[in-house]
């Protein structure tokens, strides 16, 4: 019908092609996640499941294929009309340059979310690569505020228009607070008053992160302890008899 009330006939490729055309307009309207709904979704997971932290990074692959398959056993992602998902591994051989290539090459696998990597440092160097690549990546495990604490910034500052990484674990700071609380409970209901504290601490992005952070909090709680010295030692050492002999040296406590 047109307008005037007369009837307008369309040739049959005409019709197809009008419709096409606005069928077309009508799903450009709508976020492209509902144009086209995935069949799987793929998951990158980069953890240290060979070298020094294999133990702990198989037992988060493992935590994260059972996430995987519980929510496929449920039918999928119900949201996104029963997609699927898929873990892709890759394993950092307990390597932040190998963290940072793993993640590379499970986004060109089609890889369109990121997770890991366990170890801060390893973490700290996947962000700029799902930064670069525009993957979200959600940290399962690593504390070093840094990690996401620059990206917000950076992002705020104007330096990136959009921050893709999140984390899902506890920071070094609230980490930090949360020794010294339970310290001073510990020590109050055991009935003892420890004074002097040697803090001993893997000498990378996390252990670093983690002794001033806790230092931090001694500063500001104030409890009744008090930390005598920090001892750092190389995060491969399989040798920490010096180390020893200097915590021994200053008589601590604790």
């Amino acid at each position: 019908m047109s307008e005037h009330g007369s009837t307008i006939r369309l040739p049959r490729r005409s019709f197809l092609t009008a419709g096409g055309a606005a069928a077309g307009a009508v799903m450009l309207g709508f976020p492209a996640v509902l144009r086209s709904q995935p069949k799987t979704i793929k998951i990158g997971a980069v953890h240290p499941v060979t070298g020094g932290l294999a133990e702990i990074g198989q037992a988060c692959r493992l935590g994260a294929q059972m996430g995987v398959d519980a929510v496929n056993a449920a039918g999928g992602v119900k949201s996104m009309g029963g997609a699927r998902l898929e873990l892709l591994l890759g394993d950092s051989q307990t390597n932040p340059d190998v963290a940072r290539t793993e993640a590379e090459r499970l986004i060109n696998a089609g890889a369109v979310i990121l997770t890991g990597a366990f170890h801060s440092q390893h973490t700290a160097a996947i962000v700029p690569v799902a930064q670069q690549k525009r993957v979200p990546f959600l940290i399962d495990i690593s504390a070093a505020d840094a990690i996401t604490a620059n990206v917000a910034k950076s992002v705020k500052e104007g330096q990136q228009k959009v921050q893709y990484v999140y984390r899902l674990f506890i920071t070094t700071a609230a980490l930090g607070r949360k020794a010294v609380q339970f310290m001073t409970e510990i020590f109050a209901d055991a009935k003892v008053t420890p004074k002097r504290v040697v803090v001993i601490y893997s000498n990378d992005l996390f252990g670093q992160t983690q002794t001033r952070q806790f230092q931090a909090a001694v500063d500001a709680l104030r409890p009744p302890f008090a930390i005598v010295e920090t001892i750092a030692f190389p995060e491969n050492t399989q040798d920490l008899s010096t180390e020893v002999s200097r915590v021994k040296a200053a008589k601590p406590d604790v």
